[in-house]
C-alpha cells in the first residue's frame, strides 16, 4: 500500500515503469488522486510528487539598457503552476512530460532565459520614465484628471521634474504605457509556455 498526499500530482511505477490510473469507470489518468490505495505489492510505489500551488520564481534582471540609453536594473517575479488537473480541463499527461522531459532546472532556465529576453526587449523600447511608470503601479496616486481631458503626448520628450500639470499628464501616460507592454509581455510568456 501507499499514500498520496493532498495538494500534489503523483506518478507511480511499477519496477520503475509508469502505471496509469485506472478510474472507476474504466478511463486511465497519468495522475493518481490523494489517499490510501491498497492492496499493492511493495514494487509499487510513488515515483514523483507534484505540487499543485502556485511558484514564485523571483527573476531580476541587471543592467538593462532603455531606449534613451539610461542603465536601469527590474526586478520581476513570475508566478506559475504546473498543469495537470483533470478537474480544471487540464492534461495529466503535462504532469508526466513535466518530471522526464521538462524537469524543474529546465524549467527554470526555460523561464529565466525567456523572461530575460522579454524584459531585455522591453527595457530597449522604452524611456527610462516609462519603465519607472510601470514601477509605480496603479493610477491611484496624487495625479489627477481623466486620459480623456489631456492633449497628444509624445513619447520623445523628457520630464524635467517639475510638478506642473504638464508633467503629471506626461507620468500618467508612462505608466498607461508601462502598463500595455506588461500585459502584453505576460501574454506572449503565457503563449510560449502553454
Amino acid at each position: 500500500h501507499f499514500t498520496i498526499p493532498d495538494g500534489c500530482y503523483a506518478l507511480v511505477t511499477r519496477h520503475g515503469a509508469d502505471l496509469d490510473y485506472t478510474h472507476p469507470d474504466g478511463t486511465t489518468s497519468a495522475v493518481w488522486p490523494p489517499g490510501l490505495h491498497v492492496p499493492f505489492p511493495p514494487w509499487v510505489g510513488v515515483s514523483n510528487l507534484v505540487t499543485k500551488q502556485s511558484i514564485v520564481l523571483d527573476l531580476p534582471v541587471k543592467a538593462c539598457k532603455t531606449k534613451d540609453n539610461v542603465t536601469v536594473n527590474i526586478d520581476m517575479s513570475l508566478v506559475f503552476r504546473i498543469m495537470g488537473d483533470e478537474a480544471l480541463g487540464e492534461d495529466p499527461e503535462l504532469v508526466r512530460k513535466f518530471v522526464y522531459e521538462v524537469k524543474p532546472l529546465g524549467l527554470s532556465q526555460q523561464l529565466r532565459d525567456a523572461q530575460e529576453e522579454a524584459v531585455r526587449a522591453l527595457a530597449r523600447s522604452m524611456r527610462h520614465t516609462e519603465i519607472y511608470g510601470i514601477r509605480s503601479g496603479a493610477d491611484d496616486g496624487p495625479l489627477g484628471g481623466t486620459l480623456e481631458e489631456e492633449e497628444e503626448f509624445e513619447g520623445d520628450e523628457v520630464l524635467e521634474g517639475t510638478n506642473d500639470a504638464v508633467d503629471r499628464k506626461k507620468v500618467k501616460r508612462s505608466i498607461e504605457k508601462g502598463k500595455d507592454v506588461t500585459d502584453e509581455m505576460q501574454a506572449r510568456l503565457n503563449r510560449q509556455f502553454m
